[in-house]
């Protein structure tokens, strides 16, 4: 029986595949690895000192209400209006002070 060098390029192409393959994701479990052992690592030094009162003053203190999430401070209507214009200029190639904008109504 007789191999073709066709079927042997068959052969290696699928092994480089493979090996590609079983690398990456070789690579990626240690990479996971790497992290999870280094945030343990983290956890444990920072859990020494502050875990251990961070629990005891949590158990004893009282529930409070959750505070709001804090929000992007809102730009004035001036800075709106002025971004809108100079999109729109921009857009139609014009000069912001050849355009008039009378209204801006929220979609």
């Amino acid at each position: 029986m007789e191999v073709t060098s066709a079927a042997v390029n068959d052969v290696s192409g699928v092994q480089v595949v493979l090996m590609g393959l079983i690398t990456v994701f070789v690579v990626l479990l240690a990479i996971i690895l790497i992290i999870k052992l280094m945030s343990m690592v983290i956890n444990s030094r920072a859990g020494d000192d502050n875990g251990q009162k961070a629990v005891n003053s949590a158990s004893a203190a009282v529930p409070i209400a959750a505070a709001p999430a804090p929000t992007a401070a809102q730009p004035a209507a001036g800075q709106i209006v002025a971004a809108i214009s100079t999109a729109i200029a921009e857009t139609m190639g014009e000069d912001v002070s050849h355009i008039k904008i009378h209204s801006i109504k929220k979609i």
